[in-house]
């Protein structure tokens, strides 16, 4: 196939790019806050397993993980306002359903992490007098989380992926302003190329990261 390859568009649209990546961290690093902090709460209330907490927690998660993620942004940003009466930007509705998403998977990571300390550390811990609370705020959640670091940087790099779903109900992040640049310069093949390679770019660090803390603590346990 002999196509003329222009990438210096990609420079011509540099700024669109720029402005399109501030917009996408935006949304990925708010987004990794909500479900870092949300998860966090649910997975400990998951792990200590109290009569009404849990059970509730675990009907959150379960239907968070089991519906997609793009009909929960469709659901928040048109139906909101319909049942609720409360309406939100393009970018807040795309952001908070992210972090709600991805703040189920947080939470069964942090599950995961704490049931694998050694419970007669708690227990030992209650006998010299902390709290239930002091318990995990100061002994269990401290060594559960060295444990789950690697998983979480993976679940991050999937929040900066998937923020590109913000793109179908109108935010100017990377994949929605590339959309329209396509449609003004018809060369959707150097647009998407550079596009992908801009993910790869961010992503990868990200991935390789999670991959080099996983390795390292797998020696330091050794």
């Amino acid at each position: 196939m002999n196509y003329d390859w222009r990438f210096d568009i990609v420079w011509d649209y540099r700024e669109v790019y720029f402005s399109g990546a501030v917009m996408t961290m935006s949304i990925s690093l708010i987004a990794v806050t909500m479900a870092l902090t949300i998860g966090i709460l649910l997975g400990s209330l998951r792990a200590n397993r109290t009569r009404f907490f849990s059970p509730a927690a675990a009907v959150y998660i379960e239907f968070v993980r089991n519906t997609p993620l793009l009909v929960q942004i469709f659901w928040f940003f048109y139906c909101m306002p319909v049942l609720f009466g409360v309406s939100f930007s393009a970018f807040w509705s795309a952001t908070i359903t992210l972090g709600i998403h991805f703040s189920a998977y947080v939470a069964e990571v942090f599950r995961s992490g704490i049931s694998s300390i050694d419970r007669g550390q708690g227990d030992a811990a209650r006998v010299m007098g902390l709290s239930r609370l002091q318990t995990m705020r100061h002994i269990i959640l401290p060594q559960a989380f060295k444990r789950v670091i690697p998983p979480l940087v993976n679940c991050f790099a999937d929040i900066v992926k998937l923020s590109s779903l913000a793109a179908v109900i109108g935010v100017y992040e990377m994949l929605h302003s590339i959309n329209n640049l396509i449609m003004n310069s018809f060369r959707p093949l150097e647009l998407y190329t550079a596009l992908a390679v801009f993910y790869f770019l961010l992503i990868y660090p990200i991935s390789l990261t999670a991959q080099l803390v996983e390795r390292r603590m797998a020696r330091s346990n050794a």
